[in-house]
């Protein structure tokens, strides 16, 4: 294990795929990620919500299409059932998702400014897709008035 965690630091995302044989590439780049040090891997799962609305939780180290992401882990921090339970309210009926909890290590720097003018980062959330792109899409238009 190497140096602290910065606890301001960790998020998770979840990645949706068509189905488990696409995990492997994303977990790929995830590992790459890990290895460029700008993320810290702590936990990673794969979840599957059946048709019939059952979930299958592929761990870490049970998952061959995992791999890249177990090798890579350097600090253990794993989801709890509440939180794979919320997770999979992300996904459709039939849906396969990568849930990868990490620590942005990019943003040591900030978290270090933070502390050191006594305050510290409370909260974050990624901006969905649909509203980013809605926004750009409305940005344009306006520009084009």
């Amino acid at each position: 294990m190497s140096d602290a965690l910065n606890t301001d630091l960790v998020e998770y995302f979840i990645v949706l795929v068509p189905d488990l044989d696409a995990v492997g590439d994303v977990a790929a780049a995830v590992a790459d990620l890990v290895h460029s040090t700008t993320i810290r891997i702590l936990d990673a799962v794969v979840l599957v919500r059946g048709h019939d609305d059952g979930l299958v939780v592929h761990e870490l180290d049970d998952a061959p299409f995992l791999e890249p992401l177990l090798a890579a882990r350097e600090r253990e921090c794993p989801l709890s059932d509440h939180d794979l339970a919320l997770a999979s309210l992300a996904l459709p009926l039939g849906g396969v998702g990568l849930v990868v909890v990490v620590e942005d290590r990019w943003a040591e720097p900030l978290s270090a400014a933070a502390r050191r003018a006594g305050g510290e980062i409370v909260a974050g959330e990624r901006i969905s897709m649909r509203r980013v792109e809605s926004a750009l899409r409305h940005s344009r238009s306006e520009d084009d008035v």
